[in-house]
């Protein structure tokens, strides 16, 4: 009898731990370090709040400030501005500072934050989300380069476990992608 007490415990400690390891280990794929304009932060700093990171840059001249606008739209919408926390991630390191960027990202959306990084950092963290970016020069331009990036979302729970990417920016698609994580 104590010998199927104590396998049963070993099991469920054995499964607990899995559990607790795993959830760790999907948190530490998508964290990141960055500076803002309320200092050092990562995946798990907003800790009350379901996050949707966004990679992207104020030099862009069309799919950023649509994509920001449709976010805030659906979130205004849902009636959701308390509870999402919008992460603009600056693909721009040599034009855009965390003030500027910032300002950038709550003109679209009040309740966002702009993160920026060092060029290893946001390598590595551009690599872990699976998107992609590369600045191409514009000879003649008064920009003298802009930055080719991938335009998905990433969805992320209050705990800051990773929960969904959304490459469909639809405002019903994106709607339905938000109904389901505040669900679960």
């Amino acid at each position: 009898m104590k010998r199927a007490i104590y396998a049963i415990l070993l099991v469920a400690l054995a499964f607990g731990a899995y559990f607790f390891v795993d959830n760790k280990l999907k948190i530490a794929k998508y964290n990141f370090d960055a500076n803002s304009t309320v200092g050092k932060l990562n995946i798990t700093s907003f800790k009350d709040e379901y996050k949707i990171l966004y990679f992207g840059y104020t030099f862009c001249p069309d799919i950023c400030p649509s994509t920001l606008t449709i976010l805030s739209s659906v979130i205004d919408e849902m009636g959701l501005n308390d509870k999402i926390k919008i992460l603009f991630v600056t693909l721009d390191l040599q034009r855009d500072n965390e003030k500027e960027c910032d300002e950038f990202a709550k003109y679209f959306y009040q309740n966002s934050v702009c993160l920026k990084m060092d060029e290893k950092e946001l390598k590595r963290m551009v690599k872990n989300y699976n998107a992609k970016y590369e600045i191409v020069n514009l000879q003649g331009s008064a920009m003298d380069y802009s930055v080719a990036h991938s335009s998905s979302v990433y969805l992320f729970k209050r705990n800051g476990k990773f929960y969904k990417e959304i490459s469909n920016l639809t405002k019903d698609e994106i709607k339905k992608e938000i109904l389901e994580l505040i669900k679960n």
